[in-house]
């Protein structure tokens, strides 16, 4: 279970909301050319191990602009006709993680790395190895899904009686609930790993817990077992007890849905 976990974020997903001028196509077009900018600037990083990092001017250019997700915070939930956006966002999103996940693995491919067990092990190192940058990463993934559920939510209390029976409608609310689902086990299955700070764990812990209350409510009780089963068995290896307490409490909300 540990093992499924931890790489659970990069194998299912390679899948806050703010005012409605948050986002736009223009927004989402600049994030892209970033994203792909500093696949660029990181193209031999899965060989040599060195990924740019966040302390480097130029990398934290365009880490910013594919990761600061704080505009998003606080506002109205955008309107159902921008989910497509929120979803490419979270696309661009992944991009940055897979550069640092599979950073001296000797391999751009992370379903390579999900057949063997040594490679498994030395991706799974970089979460500590990167443990600035994959903060960062992590806090825009669950800022987005934050966003989504709020965008989904608010559709889906409003929706028609024949949009509610739509299959692509229903296909795209599967989808922010699996995708939700993913985020927070992906990132809590990092939560077991080696030498993460304690304030790592901390900061994490406390944007899971401001999550979890909306997301036990809309994802699917599948997804909610997934979630509570991840949480349950985090909850034994972890030692510090401020996120062990949190850890339970993203179980319990769960179970309690």
């Amino acid at each position: 279970m540990r093992r499924c976990l931890q790489i659970l974020t990069f194998l299912a997903a390679l899948t806050a909301c703010g005012a409605a001028q948050a986002l736009d196509a223009a927004k989402l077009d600049s994030i892209n050319k970033a994203a792909d900018a500093f696949i660029t600037l990181a193209k031999d990083s899965s060989k040599t191990g060195k990924a740019p990092r966040y302390n480097d001017a130029a990398a934290k250019q365009l880490l910013d602009a594919v990761l600061n997700t704080k505009e998003l915070e606080g506002g109205k939930p955008l309107p159902w006709e921008q989910i497509e956006l929120l979803y490419n966002w979270n696309q661009a999103v992944n991009k940055i993680g897979v550069v640092y996940y599979l950073a001296g693995t000797g391999t751009n491919d992370v379903a390579a790395v999900a057949k063997d067990t040594q490679l498994i092990i030395r991706a799974n190192q970089n979460t500590a190895n990167f443990a600035p940058e994959f903060g960062v990463y992590y806090d825009a993934k669950i800022r987005l899904f934050s966003a989504m559920v709020d965008c989904a939510a608010t559709k889906l209390a409003t929706a028609a009686p024949d949009q509610l029976k739509d299959a692509d409608f229903k296909n795209a609310l599967n989808a922010v609930s699996d995708g939700t689902v993913q985020a927070i086990a992906g990132l809590l299955g990092t939560f077991v790993q080696d030498r993460l700070p304690e304030d790592w764990l901390l900061m994490r812990t406390a944007m899971l817990l401001e999550l979890t209350p909306k997301a036990a409510k809309f994802i699917s009780p599948e997804g909610r077992e997934i979630i509570k089963n991840a949480a349950f068995e985090v909850a034994q290896q972890i030692q510090n007890p401020d996120v062990k307490s949190g850890v339970n409490a993203i179980a319990r909300a769960m179970q309690m849905m």
